[in-house]
């Protein structure tokens, strides 16, 4: 899972396992505010640093079971101490409950308690088995309400009628005996049930994404071996006006509105590449001899696809670095990843226009992999964009979190922070991106895994103290690491030139990029206007991929429905037009590859418009 959010508390910690004697277990809602939680009862990094701080107030109470698990905590959970692991990601939902206390929603329908992080920490608490914890999270919805994360839900529009996007939940879990599942999560129908909900199993073998868009498709009349889900599903649809009863119900194109033709508001345009193209570009890696053509409805795409060779833990860390490149959509390349190639773009702004969705976003606060299964428990967590992070191991059967990883705040600059070392090395990096990554960061990070690699077979010999100090001492090692790399990298890169290994050389800007915007002894300054294609000097030394697949250019408001643009008219089409798109989330990979079992989420939806305009009628970028 990556983690993508501007606001959000990342800061890590292990919340301790327990034994209850009150027969109740206080319910909270989490919002992407700093602290996350001010209380008791879940470890002493969550209690008050002074008597003045507020505590969080419960919004319900629900029963509590005898004993709770403990569990690795960022911005949300992530793994428990039985090798458990769970990933997110916000999607657009038809349905949505109503928030505890908010008496200024009028609307017929049931009112939830359980929110997104929630039924996360509920799940990591009771159960040991992916398949649990999908049973635990659909039963506890049904009875006391799903609602999401508080703010995130934008009302928007599809067909005629009201629609939600951020409102529904899509989860993976996986665990030690190599099973994993998606979960999916709505609002109820008043009458019906409190909450909709369906998983689905994840063949052995097979690998899964979710992109901010449901992917389940059609359910079987009963639950079975491979599908859990409400049984009221059918009823809620019905009754709601989604489905009229006639063959089978399709999940995800019931319970959530069409991609094509959602806005989000009303009024915008359709962003249906902003999830299509994270499952084009992961499904290809898996399994590349399929050559999966590109679709711009994301509902198109199998729910699965077969990978073709076992997954290593470090081939998933580099799907979650993935910028497309070598392909139509390679972020590195383009007028607007600079004359050094950096794959990361702007959010905001005065024009509306689309680009490529990336895997990760400069704003992910973390990614984390779930690498589960019989032979290994433990998840690998990089602080900050994994494209520029180093992944370090947090095993299920320890606890320990370095001080460096359990502190920082977003608007507070911290040098005894991990988060903010990983982050000052990848803004620097945009001053000169692609030298910086070639030949000092990447390097450093392949180097910094190849070493955790080399000391983890011993590692997972060791207990208790031993195996603590082991974890939490690579931690810091890795963040102390960091801090002398941004330190290097302000001295080697200082006033626009290379430093070292000697002193002032000035790189200049690259030819491509010289011929591109028509350099010349004319000194006034330079305006350059979109070419339909780049001039062939420029696409032969940057190796551009010409474009295969046709993409949406114009959405009509009144039949809902797009032109596209033909592929060959342009080398640079892959950026042509728009939306975006947030979460501590945003995208998740689940796949059960021999013994690697893997959820992975890429950032959370709800912030790709708020992070993205000062209010709701602001034109901006959006992000595909």
């Amino acid at each position: 899972m990556n983690a993508d959010s501007a606001s959000a508390d990342y800061r890590l910690t292990f919340v301790p396992p327990r034994m209850h004697k009150e027969a109740t277990r206080p319910v909270f809602t989490y919002n992407l505010s700093y602290p996350r939680f001010v209380g008791y009862g879940r470890g002493a990094f969550y209690h008050p640093k002074h008597e003045s701080d507020p505590l969080y107030v419960p919004v319900g109470h629900i029963p509590e079971v005898k004993s709770t698990f403990g569990y690795y905590e960022a911005t949300e959970p992530l793994m428990n101490d039985q090798g458990l692991g769970l990933g997110e990601s916000s999607c657009a939902a038809m349905l949505v409950n109503k928030f505890p206390g908010d008496d200024a929603d009028a609307r017929d329908v049931p009112t939830g308690m359980l929110d997104t992080v929630t039924l996360m920490q509920l799940a990591l608490e009771r159960c040991a088995t992916a398949r649990c914890a999908a049973e635990t999270m659909g039963r506890l919805s049904e009875e006391f309400g799903f609602v999401p994360t508080p703010g995130e839900p934008t009302k928007g529009r599809v067909f005629g009628r009201t629609a939600w996007d951020d409102a529904g939940e899509a989860y993976t879990m996986a665990d030690p005996s190599g099973e994993a599942w998606v979960f999916h999560v709505v609002g109820g129908v008043n009458g019906v049930t409190k909450s909709v909900w369906a998983a689905q199993k994840v063949p052995k073998g097979h690998f899964a994404v979710i992109a901010n868009d449901f992917i389940i498709g059609e359910l079987p009349e009963e639950p079975t071996d491979d599908f859990l889900f409400n049984r009221h599903a059918f009823r809620a649809a019905r009754a709601a006006g989604l489905w009229d009863g006639v063959g089978k119900l399709h999940f995800s194109r019931a319970f959530a509105p069409d991609p094509m033709s959602f806005e989000s508001p009303a009024g915008a345009t359709p962003i249906p590449l902003y999830a299509s193209v994270r499952r084009w570009g992961l499904y290809n890696l898996a399994a590349p001899s399929m050559r999966l053509a590109f679709k711009t409805d994301n509902q198109e795409y199998p729910v699965f696809v077969k990978v073709e060779k076992k997954l290593s833990h470090r081939d998933v860390m580099g799907y979650f670095r993935y910028q497309y490149e070598g392909t139509e959509f390679d972020m590195t390349k383009g007028v607007l990843a600079g004359p050094f190639g950096t794959p990361f773009r702007l959010e905001g702004g005065p024009k509306t226009g689309q680009v490529p969705r990336g895997i990760a976003i400069q704003r992910t606060l973390y990614s984390i992999i779930a690498h589960t299964g019989p032979e290994r428990q433990l998840a690998w967590f990089a602080m900050d964009t994994p494209t520029t992070s180093v992944y370090v191991p947090l095993f299920s059967n320890s606890s320990a979190v370095a001080p460096a990883y359990s502190r920082g705040h977003q608007s507070k600059f911290d040098r005894e922070s991990a988060a903010w070392a990983f982050n000052f090395v990848s803004n620097f990096m945009n001053l000169n991106y692609v030298t910086m990554s070639k030949e000092d960061v990447y390097p450093a990070i392949e180097n910094w895994q190849d070493r955790i690699d080399e000391q983890l077979p011993s590692a997972e010999k060791m207990k208790g103290e031993a195996l603590a100090k082991w974890q939490a001492s690579v931690q810091e090692e890795v963040a102390k690491s960091w801090w002398n790399m941004s330190d290097f990298l302000i001295m080697k890169y200082n006033d626009g030139r290379v430093n070292s290994p000697t002193v002032g050389k000035s790189p200049g800007y690259p030819a491509w990029f010289a011929d591109l915007v028509g350099f010349s002894n004319d000194i006034h300054p330079v305006w350059v206007q979109a070419a339909g294609q780049p001039v062939p000097s420029i696409g032969k030394s940057l190796n551009l991929v010409r474009p295969e697949f046709q993409l949406p250019v114009s959405f009509d408001f009144a039949t809902s429905s797009w032109s596209y643009l033909p592929a060959k008219t342009s080398l640079s089409s892959a950026g042509a037009v728009g939306g975006i798109g947030m979460g501590v989330i945003a995208m998740q990979a689940l796949f059960t590859a021999g013994a690697l079992a893997a959820g992975v989420a890429l950032g959370r939806a709800s912030e790709r418009r708020r992070g993205a305009a000062a209010d709701a009628a602001a034109p901006y970028l959006r992000l595909a």
